[in-house]
Order: C-alpha cells, then sequence, then structure tokens
C-alpha cells in the first residue's frame, strides 16, 4: 500500500490533500483498511517521505538523499543539472519546487540534464531566490549521444554540440570519425565524460546526418537530438510482414458491417484511428457509434513490435515528416479504417439523451466497414454551405445527425465547466527541398468539433467503465492549477483593465471558463487565453485517477488512437481482459506496477514528440523569415521575461526584443504585473500590447528570430545592434566557454580557432545584408517614406 501512497502523492506534486481526501480517491474502504491506511501515511511522513501541514493535510516531500545507504545532510540536495547561457546553471529537484544555483567552476563536470547531488554551501538570504552550491557527484550522465558539427584536424577532430547548453567540446579520434569531413552534422556517442578538471568528453561518431545543402539534414539533426528514430529495426519489419491481411466474423465480435459509418481526418491523414456512425432511436435519444481500429489483435503483448511500440511511445508529427510509432504496414495498411474495407475495430456505442448524458453503453470488438473517407474542410462546406458531394448525400442524414449530438455535447461540456481555448493553429507548407513556401492559418471549424465531441465522450465512458471495474488502469489526469499561478494571473489581467477574482479555495473548471467568456472578443482575449493556459499544469498519464480538470472530467483516459498513442493500445487491452475476450492481452497488463511505470515513460516520449515538433516548426519559421531580414511588421506582445519581450506576427510567428536593445531608457521586468517598466520615463510595455517592428536577425542555428522597436534605418540598425551585442556580452559569459576551452586544450591545433573562425558567419555579416538592402530600397523608393520597408506578415515575396 505504501507505493501506492507514494504514487498518489506524486501524482499531485507539489499539491497538498487532507488525509481522509486521498483515503478516499484511492478507494480505501472499511475501518480496517482505513486505520492501515492512516498509519501507512504516518510511517512515510516519520521517515520523511511525506510532509504533514496543518489539519491531517500531505504532502511529497523534497527527496532526501542517500549515498552508500547514508542518510546525507539537509544541505544535500538531488536533482537535474540544468546549464544556462550565461555559463552558470541550477540544480532542480524532481517536484520542481526547488532549485539551487551553481557556479560555472562548481559544475565538476555535470553536462545538462544530468541526474546530480549537490551541495548547498550558502543559503538564500531574505528576498533571495535560489541557494548557492557546487555539483558533488554524478548519479547518471543523460546525455550519451550529442548532435553537433564536425570540426576535422590533423590528428583528431573535435564535435561542437548544437544544444549552447551542451557547453563542452566532445573530442574524437580520427579512427572514431567515420572518415566525416569538416563541417559534418554528425551524432556522437560519448564514452568518456568530463571530469571537472578541465578534461573535455570524448567520443565517436555513429552516424553521419549531412551536410549543409542536404535535404532534410536540418531536420534529421532535431530528430537525432531527441533521440527520434530513423528507421525500424529489422526484427520489428520482418515481425510486421507476418501479420495476416484476412478479417472474418468470428468468436463475439458484434458485425457492424452494415451500419453506415464514415471517418473524418485531415485531407492528408494516412493513419486513420477512428470512425463514427450515428442515428437516433424512438424514444429520441442518438446512438453515437464510435469505432476504433483493433491494434491488440495485431500488436500482442512482448513481441518485438510491441516493445518498440512502448519504446517510441507515440507517433511524432514534424513538419516534413511522420515518424509513426507502428511500421506503416500496419499504421497505413490494415490497422488504417480505410473506406470499402473491412477492417477490426473497438466500439464504443452509446445511447445520448437531451442533455448529453450517457444512459447506456456498449463496449466490444466488432467488424466494421467504413463506406466513406470524409475530410474536415469537406465535412465543414456540407453543413454550412450545403456543398455536397454525390457520393456524400447518401450519408448526409447521418451527417446531420452527428451534428446535431455534437452540438448537445458541447453544450453538456459548456454548462459543466470543461475550459474552451481557441487558439488558431499555424501550417508551414514546405517545397520538395525543405524550403518553406507558406504559413497557413487553419482555424477549427464544425467539422473538427464533431470528431472532438464524439472522441472526448467516448473517452469518458471507456475510463469510467475501467474506473468502476475495480481494477488497475490508466488514466488522462490533469490536475488543479496552482495557487500561485492563478494569483498571479489574477494580478495581470486586472492589471489589464478586466477585474478578475477567483474565490479562495478549491477552484473549479467553470470559474476560470466563465472569465474566459468575459473577456471574448475584447482586444486581450488571446493573451489572457494564453496566460491561462500557461497558470494550467500540463495533462498527462497516471495510473492513479484524480480527474481531469480542463476537461471538467472526473475520469478520464485515451481509448481513440491507438496507431499513435500506445497508452491508448494498452486501454484496448485492458478492455479485453475486462470483457473476458480470448485473446488481445497478457497477464502483466494490469499490473499496478507495469501501468505506473507505462503511464510515466508514455509521458515522457509525449514531452520528446512535443518538443520535436516544436523545434522542426520554429526551425522553418526562422527560415521562412530569413528573406525578411530589415522589413517591419506589425504586432502583439505574447510573452514578457527579464531579458526582453517576445512579439507575436501576424502569421504566427514570433521573435525577441532583447531589453538590450531598447536603448530609449533602462527597462526593469514588474514580474507581478508582467511589465516592462522605464526607471527614467515610467514608460511600460504590457502583454498584448500593440507594436512595430523590425526584423534584424533570422538564426537558424539558434532557431531564434530577433527583432528591434520601431521602423529602423539600416544606420541606426547596426549601430543599435552592435551597441547592444556588447551589452550582452558584458552580461553574458556563455560564449568564452568553448572559446576558452579551445585554447587552453592540451594538444589542441593553434590554427583550429582560426579556422572556425574563418568559416563561421558572424553578426556583421547580417548587418550588412540588411544595410545593402536597405540602401537598395532607398534608391529605388526614393521619396516614398510611407511605404517604405513595410511587408505585410504572412507573405513572401
Amino acid at each position: 500500500m505504501k507505493n501506492k501512497i507514494l504514487a498518489f502523492f506524486k501524482a499531485i506534486s507539489p499539491e497538498a490533500y487532507h488525509v481522509e481526501d486521498a483515503a478516499y480517491i484511492l478507494g480505501i474502504k472499511g475501518a480496517e483498511e482505513l486505520e492501515t491506511f492512516m498509519s501507512q501515511v504516518k510511517e512515510l511522513s516519520e521517515v520523511g517521505l511525506l510532509a504533514k501541514r496543518n489539519g491531517d493535510y500531505y504532502r511529497l516531500a523534497v527527496p532526501m538523499v542517500e549515498a552508500n545507504n547514508k542518510p546525507q545532510q539537509a544541505n544535500t540536495v538531488e536533482g537535474t543539472y540544468k546549464s544556462l547561457r550565461n555559463g552558470r546553471g541550477l540544480v532542480v529537484v524532481e517536484t520542481g519546487t526547488h532549485e539551487v544555483l551553481i557556479g560555472s567552476d562548481d559544475r565538476n563536470g555535470a553536462m545538462h540534464n544530468d541526474k546530480v547531488i549537490a551541495h548547498i554551501f550558502r543559503f538564500g538570504r531574505i528576498g533571495d531566490q535560489r541557494p548557492e552550491g557546487r555539483v558533488e557527484r554524478i548519479i547518471e550522465h543523460v546525455n550519451t549521444s550529442i548532435v553537433g558539427t564536425y570540426d576535422r584536424q590533423r590528428q583528431f577532430g573535435f564535435v561542437t554540440p548544437d544544444d549552447e547548453r551542451l557547453v563542452d567540446d566532445i573530442y574524437v579520434a580520427l579512427p572514431d570519425s567515420m572518415e566525416a569531413r569538416s563541417g559534418a552534422k554528425v551524432l556522437v556517442e560519448i564514452n568518456s565524460w568530463p571530469d571537472g578538471k578541465g578534461r573535455h568528453p570524448e567520443g565517436k561518431i555513429t552516424q553521419i546526418l549531412g551536410y549543409t545543402g542536404d535535404v532534410g539534414v536540418d531536420i534529421n539533426c532535431i530528430m537525432a537530438a531527441h533521440k527520434i528514430p530513423f528507421a525500424f529495426p529489422e526484427p520489428v519489419l520482418k515481425e510486421a510482414e507476418t501479420v495476416s491481411f484476412d478479417v472474418s466474423v468470428t468468436g463475439k465480435r458484434l458485425d457492424l458491417r452494415d451500419v453506415p459509418m464514415i471517418t473524418i481526418d485531415g485531407e492528408d491523414a494516412k493513419d486513420l484511428d477512428d470512425a463514427v456512425s450515428c442515428k437516433q432511436l424512438a424514444n429520441g435519444h442518438y446512438q453515437l457509434g464510435v469505432h476504433i481500429a483493433d491494434v491488440s489483435h495485431y500488436v500482442r503483448g512482448n513481441t518485438a513490435l510491441d516493445k518498440e511500440a512502448y519504446k517510441r511511445g507515440t507517433s511524432v508529427y514534424l513538419v516534413d515528416r511522420v515518424v509513426p510509432m507502428l511500421p506503416t504496414v500496419l499504421s497505413n495498411g490494415i490497422c488504417s479504417l480505410n473506406a470499402k474495407e473491412d477492417r477490426y475495430a473497438m466500439s464504443c456505442i452509446m445511447e445520448i439523451n437531451h442533455v448529453g448524458k450517457v444512459v447506456d453503453f456498449t463496449i466490444s470488438p466488432s467488424v466494421i466497414r467504413v463506406d466513406r473517407r470524409c475530410s474536415y474542410p469537406e465535412i465543414y462546406k456540407a453543413l454550412e454551405e450545403a456543398i455536397i458531394p454525390d457520393d456524400l448525400l447518401p450519408l448526409m442524414p447521418m451527417v446531420h445527425e452527428l451534428h446535431e449530438v455534437a452540438k448537445i455535447l458541447i453544450a453538456m461540456r459548456e454548462k459543466s465547466g470543461a475550459l474552451s481555448f481557441e487558439f488558431p493553429e499555424y501550417k508551414i507548407l514546405l517545397a520538395n527541398d525543405g524550403t518553406p513556401l507558406k504559413i497557413v492559418r487553419k482555424d477549427r471549424t464544425i467539422a473538427e468539433k464533431i470528431i472532438e465531441a464524439c472522441m472526448l465522450l467516448a473517452n469518458e465512458t471507456v475510463a469510467t467503465y475501467l474506473r468502476d471495474s475495480g481494477k488497475p488502469s490508466i488514466y488522462r489526469i490533469h490536475e488543479q492549477p496552482s495557487e500561485e499561478k492563478l494569483q498571479a494571473l489574477q494580478t495581470v489581467v486586472t492589471y489589464l483593465g478586466k477585474p478578475f477574482h477567483l474565490a479562495d479555495g478549491a477552484v473549479e473548471p467553470k470559474d476560470i471558463q466563465q472569465f474566459l467568456d468575459s473577456i471574448a472578443g475584447t482586444d486581450i482575449e488571446q493573451i489572457a487565453q494564453i496566460m491561462t493556459l500557461r497558470s494550467m499544469k500540463q495533462a498527462r498519464y497516471s495510473a492513479i485517477n484524480v480527474g481531469h480538470f480542463g476537461l471538467a472530467s472526473a475520469c478520464y483516459t485515451h481509448f481513440t488512437s491507438p496507431i499513435r498513442r500506445y497508452p491508448d493500445l494498452i486501454v484496448h487491452r485492458l478492455l479485453k481482459k475486462r470483457l473476458h475476450w480470448p485473446d488481445g492481452y497478457s497477464k502483466y497488463d494490469d499490473s499496478e506496477e507495469y501501468l505506473t511505470e507505462a503511464a510515466e515513460h508514455c509521458s515522457m516520449q509525449e514531452q520528446v514528440a512535443v518538443a520535436a515538433e516544436r523545434d522542426t516548426n520554429d526551425l522553418k519559421k526562422v527560415q521562412y523569415m530569413e528573406p525578411y531580414v530589415g522589413e517591419v511588421f506589425d504586432g502583439r506582445i505574447s510573452s514578457i521575461t527579464s531579458f526582453g519581450m517576445f512579439v507575436e506576427l501576424e502569421n504566427g510567428i514570433d521573435g525577441l526584443v532583447h531589453i538590450a536593445t531598447m536603448d530609449d531608457d533602462y527597462y526593469f521586468f514588474d514580474e507581478e504585473h508582467f511589465l516592462l517598466v522605464g526607471r527614467r520615463t515610467g514608460r511600460t510595455y504590457h502583454l498584448g500590447e500593440a507594436v512595430k517592428v523590425t526584423l534584424i536577425k533570422a538564426d537558424k542555428d539558434k532557431k531564434q528570430i530577433d527583432f528591434l522597436l520601431g521602423e529602423v534605418d539600416a544606420a541606426t540598425l547596426i549601430q543599435k545592434s552592435l551597441h547592444s551585442r556588447m551589452r550582452r556580452s558584458a552580461s553574458d559569459t556563455s560564449f568564452t566557454s568553448r572559446g576558452k576551452s579551445r585554447k587552453t586544450r592540451k594538444g589542441a591545433d593553434s590554427n583550429e580557432d582560426r579556422g572556425r573562425k574563418g568559416r563561421k558567419k558572424t553578426g556583421r555579416d547580417s548587418f550588412s545584408k540588411v544595410a545593402k538592402k536597405s540602401k537598395s530600397k532607398k534608391q529605388s523608393k526614393k521619396g516614398s517614406k510611407s511605404g517604405k520597408g513595410k511587408k505585410k506578415s504572412g507573405k513572401k515575396k
């Protein structure tokens, strides 16, 4: 039971729960079991694993460190080392509630994301944010392989990591270089770690990712950096080839091949997980069918296919490619619910009343046959513009019924207080060589909302069924936001002229949704939505159900996408086990230990996928903006930090106005109100404020876009940029780490720095480009002041 208790408090950390509430959530029943629960909570508190607060409230304690089974002093912490751009770093404990500042000379060879033990030698004074310390010991080196640029010398070479937070170059002996040439983008495997005494890491090149100009090399580097695989292992592909494509009605499978149903997806989707059917019943209720690909029939536990799918955890949707969780023969073939083909499915058929409540349901393996594949634009035009293809006409009665059901379900969600964010999405269209051509805004239409409403209800119905079975399961959870972040949100929004107050105590989703409704249509709507979203915790997977705050749901899971999400595959296996199905699961599927481990692993893989997707999009956005260096854009302030403010353009691209470039005053960050305030003039910049900016830099290597405020001519641009670089250099020493290491490295070639300097493009080159561009404009547009340098965002020359 202790593991179950600790898992619960870890799931809600850093929040505290009353001991009786925790017992209720964990399903503790009976006086004897409750007494055992109370005593074990007390024991966990006494040994320092739980921390008690007033009134029998408990939370997960800050982890204590043990070395050789001996407790360490209270000023020793275990955590993750995070390297900062200024050469220093932080040790962040697991709960994220404590940070220790580490000086550049005190990291003891630790690299970004390493698991370390740090000794605190100076606790923060009143008003200080962090104590200071040094890394005593490295528990685990995380960066076993690193992506970077190879620099070949006469007798050896070095790899400079792409990630600036990895400040050490990696020495590579020539026999370990795979004959790579200078300038190659490579993946290097570390076999000797830095020791904190000046010795640099050593490694061997395991993969040449490409050279400058190669199509897709930029995305290859991002994939390798996030450890996203380029191909499936041979045993996995061979096993996939043995899968039978025969589909027949056997055993207790429902035969639903005569039930009209459709798929509705994006126009370029290839892995079609879900189909929907709908009809109105004689009692006025609706029967909604959500039919999901039965991947568990093909991917059996503990096989090569299953192990690889678990390892990946999710499909990854990059800007120019999809990295599937399953081989394409399955994901785009027999598992995909292609039209006019018999397919095995898991069907959740629900009877829904007029207020959106599920009054009855059936969950069962089935055989289905999709009548037609539809796209979101097609369904939108059919419903809103009455533009209907001939082969869709016979299915339109069902489409209209789906529309009616969706309206009922959306109203039900709104009434329950589920949060609704209406952010525009942007799709980057690429040429065959990977060059970004256009950025297209994609708004959610009724077509997307229909499918979303159906999938949410199916996920909730399945989760409730599994919970009520009394057996272990896996859930999609979203904890309550922290009080501190909500207070910060209230303060900022009130300052912006929209007073907003949440009652003390537990906040409900409907309280926050009422606020979002109140600012709908105002000039601060988008920025308030962004801030609200940032105040939320991240949804994740857990073997313990604590509900889903954002959806205002007491019980939620993921059931509808087993082709691309491993937790959904787990849920399908659990359903078959609960239904006493003869196959498609194994004995360990509902092991509490396995589900806890799988939930944590899949949550981590999801974060990796999101980060990789974001990096590839950021890269292409920077490439898209390169031709517009020197252009002027209109935008709005989307974020403010201690080092400047981010400005978002109309095409969804954002960039930084560094505080060092704002030389009309000395600005400081008012963290409470999220403002930049000029000390001399009192000039303020606030979230959502409209500003005009000039693009001065689009850096592909760093995936960063830099702006200057206002419309700036070339001469002023060069002067300001050089001045800001001097100011930034005075306070930022991160760039010196590698420079120094090259000059002091034992046995280093003295020509090495000169060679690199000759190859590297400097900031001055970019400014010269701006100057030439601006001069050309002045010659061609002399006397035309109003239009000079102006360009609408989102349009390319």
